[in-house]
């Protein structure tokens, strides 16, 4: 018998949920062949079978939200006695009529199956939603079982809007839910759900709980822009100032320990990798998966890794561990022209560092004015662990890598 579960996902994922059963029960599952898809706030992920038998059965459907470490469904061998499954509580059992959660035994928020406005959704209607960047909300009748929404109300849905738009609609696109249903200037309400509600609930936490401090500086680029235009000339990367920014941001830890720590409110822990978190923006998602041992990879090194990384993230292709362990987070807010920032830190990290937009402005050169090349970059750091100067000493040592060709260089042997 081989039990399916759902996975671990890194540091404070408790849960998890079903986003697609691949197989049906009484198919035949291979060795490696994936089973089911399921998404937690931080990848979605396919997982295979780990040997061959019969799907005897599914414990969660498409929608439902399952523990990490919960057994989602069971392979066995034709004819072999299974144990018998836990029941689980019908959600019609206890029914908010203002809300469309309740409250577990330990609690946790748990879905319901209903809508705020006192509509029956099936679990899998809400995944399939979700899966296609449709807000649900605009669905207004079902036509399963008392009017309830089922998945092929949302695919109808679906195929409505691509007639209208005379285009595909592409799978995972939830930004572009915010336009779907509306026409004109009609006003309406979004609900927080799926990834925006993740975004919105980790960054309450992390902003309750974290005393955050910002600070700046401003640094010449323009020998560093020099070099990186020589390197992509030669090697033919793209090789940009945020690879060159994570081999100073190694120069400041070296310096500052402290910034590469992570705190779990009770004390903190200075971590011995220094793994990087990139934020990549996905429309509605925002993800960061992360590049592993920095210390011990060139710029071009890191250039190609986070080149694929970006790649597996565009096209939701991530593992679990591309997205865990992750020590401190860049964010380049510079792509946006924005030259400042106040970035909100991702626990248990004690940092963010963000990197501004290049511009050129005048400044001194050899004791004469010339235009320079300037970017603003900062940290948010957490107060509990990383005092004031220790977040300014770490800064001036980026700063200082950024701007002197030779510290760097020094730096990145």
């Amino acid at each position: 018998m081989i039990e399916v579960r759902m996975p671990e996902a890194g540091f404070s994922i408790t849960e998890g949920t079903v986003i697609e059963w691949y197989k049906k029960i009484g198919d035949t599952v291979n060795e490696g062949e994936n089973v089911v898809s399921v998404e937690t706030d931080k990848i979605t992920v396919d997982l295979p079978a780990e040997g061959k038998g019969v799907l005897q059965e599914v414990r969660y459907d498409a929608g439902e939200v399952v523990p990490v470490g919960d057994v989602l469904g069971i392979i066995a061998e034709s004819g072999e006695k299974i144990s018998e499954s836990p029941e689980k509580e019908s959600p019609e059992k206890s029914i908010k009529k203002d809300a469309d959660t309740e409250i577990d035994h330990i609690g946790k928020v748990a879905d319901t199956g209903f809508a705020s406005d006192g509509r029956r959704i099936s679990p899998a209607a809400k995944a399939t939603a979700r899966v296609h960047g449709i807000d649900i909300s605009v669905i207004k009748e079902g036509t399963g079982p008392g009017g309830r929404i089922i998945k092929k109300d949302v695919l109808s849905y679906l195929e409505k809007i691509k007639g209208k738009e005379g285009k595909r609609i592409s799978i995972g696109a939830e930004q572009k839910a915010l336009k779907v249903g509306l026409t004109g200037r009609e006003e309406r309400r979004v609900e927080f759900t799926g990834w925006r509600k993740v975004i919105a609930d980790r960054m309450v936490k992390s902003t309750t709980e974290v005393p955050h401090y910002m600070m700046s500086v401003e640094a010449d680029v323009t020998e560093l822009r020099a070099v990186i235009d020589r390197l992509r000339a030669r090697e033919g990367l793209h090789v940009t100032y945020l690879h060159f920014m994570m081999k100073a941001i190694e120069a400041g830890i070296e310096d500052e320990p402290l910034i590469n720590t992570w705190c779990d409110g009770n004390g903190y822990t200075i971590k011995e990798d220094l793994n990087i978190g990139i934020a990549v923006d996905l429309g509605e998602k925002l993800l960061v998966p992360v590049v592993n041992n920095v210390r011990g990879k060139s710029v071009l090194e890191l250039t190609k890794e986070l080149e694929e990384l970006v790649r597996k993230t565009r096209e939701e292709n991530l593992e679990t561990a591309d997205v865990e362990g992750g020590t401190i987070t860049l964010t380049n807010v510079g792509m946006f022209a924005t030259t400042y920032a106040t970035s909100v830190i991702v626990q248990p990290q004690v940092a963010i560092v963000y990197m501004g937009a290049v511009t050129e402005a005048p400044g001194i050169w050899n004791g004469a004015v010339a235009i320079r090349e300037k970017m603003t970059f900062g940290a948010t750091f957490d107060h509990r662990v990383v005092n004031g100067a220790a977040g300014g000493r770490f800064l001036k040592r980026v700063k200082e890598c950024l701007e002197d060709m030779g510290e760097l260089v020094a730096r990145l042997r």
